[in-house]
């Protein structure tokens, strides 16, 4: 069997993975340079910042969720 995962974000990773242990053969489709999608780490100034927090927290708020 051949599957084909379109996205290279955590969930077509975990996907892509499973599969692959399961035997299966697989090709993963990602439009960007990098795979990840949301979970990135940029370099400042020398200091490494996480941006999928920068994402997440707005949901959290808007949802009556607490930061801490």
């Amino acid at each position: 069997m051949r599957v084909a995962v379109i996205g290279g974000g955590i969930s077509g990773l975990v996907a892509t993975s499973e599969l692959a242990k399961a035997g299966v053969e697989v090709v993963l489709y990602e439009k960007e340079d990098n795979l990840g999608a949301y979970s990135k780490t940029a370099t400042f100034n020398g200091i490494d910042l996480d941006l999928s927090s920068m994402l997440f927290n707005p949901v959290v708020e808007i949802l009556g969720g607490d930061n801490n």
